[in-house]
């Protein structure tokens, strides 16, 4: 019986027309999956086409088994005389349908995996909406320019009107970094608004041809996915009028949102006439942010062009300022250096524009550099007065506060509310909230910035920090080594690696990821080579770095200069310990109390407060917890104290080839209660070396070979 069925289902093609309809099915939710957000067509028409094929499956079937194609027409199988049957016919033209299906299906899953795609949207974090303003995200405005090669300038034009909105009292608006984050990604309106905390969401397209420009703007209520107002702008090309469009747009907007808002406050938002330099400008402001050695090297040869075009430009000269003052941290530039060529600048951009928030943030920078902390605060608050909307006025405020963790924690969330998505906002945002001792919001701070800044090495470094605080030494050299790839010449990821290799006694390492002169010295004195270690301390006699590998050296009357200088210049006997620095506290009480500095006392009372007098060794599982504490035992002459607390970092599996070869354990040297210590760090240390050593052997595609 089964056979006869199965073969009756055969003659009359029911397996192929039913391959034939799983194939086109398929191809045509394809091309409705594309087609559905292209044309911006309500979510239920995927379901509705999904549904319609599964209903029509079993329909097409029980067609196929009643009705029979002939040469006369369609009839009911049951009145197909033998002789004048075409199923033969027609399942040839069938396997011909399938194979052809499969061709294409096959062609548009290869073509998938090769044809540039948009990036999938990360995990979205709920913003904490606290703030009532009416609130808004300009989008990157399309380029639907004949040739398509208007996208900067589309781009541009989105930033300007950003700025133009960010200057309106009364409006909130979502920074440039975090809204453009979204270009090339896929998300819906509410999804967007989500993640960057905004009600509003503007977007747009820009035409240009010849001399001629057409803008396009419509505002979108992000709550239910309406167009409250949409206006086009033809203007003939030149500057006047792009700020002219943007001002007409801006108070069409607030004219929705809140009424009547004045669009002229007692701020500057100063402008240049020049569309050249104007273009130039927010190429080089975008290079600047990306804070690559590269980047930030193309962002200050851009601003000498705006300034050479436009000398009364004001914002060129605070772009160049902030890129010389960036280049410390980001390329090999010293910071001496850095200060000298950007000092110029600011003075010159706060000369032209007073009152500008870009001009005095980056008259806070310098004097951060030149560590004036209460001077860097006020002038932030100027700068937060200046410009609400100014994220990295609230960034600079934090630089400038960071040793009070509540407050500064607070400040640097108000940035995050303002540029959610901001991977130096977010890498800040992680730090603070390791600070105030919260480790898992620190660790999803830097999973977010991973996911939303995948070309950033900032939530690299900051989870390598935390693995390395836990012991896990491979996972942070692995993490530092894809920072590091990310920008070679990172001085976080250097200085990190250069310890790790310190931690497990792979001196001769060193050199291939650190460039820098005190880590060189330090390789060079632990391998002995003493000579050519100290050559390098006299050619750099004003770094930090230096001070402390003349510290490893034994040197510590040579160390107490520099050190001295860097508890004046951090502040550090003001405020209480910042928990990632808190070693730093407890090399710098060493070397002061060793020198008779009185200040000393001061330090070494912080660090009791900071552990506390009911606190063991056993409550503490970080290494530099436990390091600190081991410093903080042998100053007090406690080295009974100190054994155990070098017994708690030991049982973790912590090794630090480096640490246990400073000055502070020299009392305990030759002690056979601190040898057998001695034998287990090295154990650890020679575990935690195979790890890094079968990395290196194995190394990522990625890794960067200095």
């Amino acid at each position: 019986m089964m056979n006869k069925l199965f073969t009756e289902l055969r003659r009359r093609n029911i397996f192929r027309i039913a391959g034939v309809y799983a194939v086109v099915g398929w191809i045509i939710m394809q091309v409705v999956s594309v087609m559905t957000p292209a044309l911006n067509l309500p979510d239920w028409v995927d379901s509705f086409f999904a549904i319609t094929l599964i209903i029509g499956f079993p329909i097409t079937l029980l067609l196929a088994w009643a009705f029979e194609m002939t040469p006369e027409g369609v009839k009911r199988t049951e009145a197909v005389a033998e002789g004048e049957s075409v199923t033969p016919k027609t399942g040839r033209l069938l396997d011909f349908a399938i194979l052809g299906g499969l061709v294409i299906v096959g062609a548009l899953i290869i073509g998938g995996r090769f044809l540039p795609q948009k990036s999938a949207t990360p995990e979205i974090t709920q913003q904490a909406q606290t703030d009532e303003r009416p609130s808004i995200a300009v989008m990157p405005f399309e380029d639907f320019s004949a040739a398509s090669d208007q996208e900067y300038f589309a781009n541009g034009i989105s930033e300007e009107l950003l700025n133009v909105l960010s200057r309106i009292d009364g409006l909130k608006v979502s920074s440039r970094t975090s809204s453009f984050a979204f270009k090339e990604r896929e998300a819906s309106t509410s999804e967007i608004a989500e993640a960057l905390g905004v009600v509003h969401i503007l977007e747009g397209s820009i035409r240009k041809s010849g001399t001629t420009l057409r803008i396009t703007a419509q505002l979108i209520d992000a709550d239910n996915d309406q167009h409250m107002w949409s206006q086009t702008y033809d203007r003939p090309l030149t500057a006047e009028n792009i700020f002219a469009i943007q001002d007409e747009i801006a108070a069409a907007i607030v004219a929705e949102l809140q009424g009547k808002l004045s669009l002229a406050p007692a701020k500057e938002n100063p402008r240049t006439n020049s569309l050249e330099a104007y273009e130039l400008y927010l190429r080089a402001r975008q290079q600047m942010n990306q804070r690559r050695p590269d980047t930030l090297r193309a962002a200050e040869a851009g601003f000498k062009q705006v300034i050479a075009l436009d000398p009364e430009f004001a914002p060129a000269y605070s772009g160049l300022a902030d890129t010389y003052l960036l280049m410390p941290f980001f390329t090999g530039m010293q910071a001496d250096e850095s200060a000298g060529l950007a000092k110029p600048h600011v003075e010159r951009a706060l000369k032209l524009a007073p009152n500008s928030a870009e001009s005095l943030v980056s008259a806070v920078l310098l004097a951060l550099n030149e560590n004036e902390n209460e001077k860097a605060a006020a002038l932030a608050d100027r700068a937060i007065a200046a410009n609400p909307n100014y994220a990295d006025a609230y960034l600079r405020k934090f630089n400038a506060t960071w040793t009070d963790n509540q407050e500064a924690l607070a400040i640097i969330q108000k940035a995050q509310a303002l540029d959610p998505l901001s991977a130096i906002i977010l890498s800040n945002l992680g730090y603070a909230q390791l600070q105030v001792g919260d480790r898992e919001a620190a660790k999803k701070t830097m999973l977010d910035n991973m996911r939303w800044n995948p070309d950033s090495p900032f939530g690299l470094e900051g989870l390598a920090l935390l693995s390395f605080e836990d012991g896990d030494f491979a996972a942070a050299h692995s993490l530092y080594m894809d920072a590091l790839a990310l920008n070679s010449e990172g001085r976080t990821s250097q200085n990190a690696l250069a310890y790790i290799y310190f931690s497990v006694g792979m001196y001769g390492a060193v050199s291939t990821v650190s460039k820098q002169p005190s880590d060189i010295a330090l390789a060079l004195f632990l391998s002995g080579q003493k000579g050519e270690a100290q050559k390098l301390v006299r050619d750099n006699p004003d770094n930090v770095g230096m001070s402390f590998a003349l510290f490893v050296s034994g040197d510590v009357k040579g160390a107490y200069p520099g050190f001295r200088k860097d508890v004046a210049d951090n502040n550090l006997l003001q405020g209480n310990v910042i928990p990632a620095f808190v070693l730093q506290y407890g090399f710098r009480a060493y070397i002061l109390k060793e020198n008779g500095d009185a200040d000393a006392d001061i330090i070494v009372g912080k660090l009791e407060n900071y552990f506390g007098k009911d606190k063991a060794a056993g409550d503490y599982n970080l290494g530099n917890d436990l390091r600190a504490g081991i410093l903080l035992q042998l100053i007090k002459g406690d080295e009974d104290a100190a054994l155990k607390w070098i017994d708690r970092f030991l049982d973790l599996g912590f090794a630090d080839e480096l640490f246990f070869t400073t000055p502070p354990f020299d009392n305990l040297r030759g002690a056979p209660e601190f040898a057998k210590r001695q034998v287990r760090m090295k154990q650890n240390a020679a575990k935690h070396r195979a790890e890094i050593e079968a990395q290196l052997a194995n190394p990522k595609p990625n890794w960067v070979k200095n």
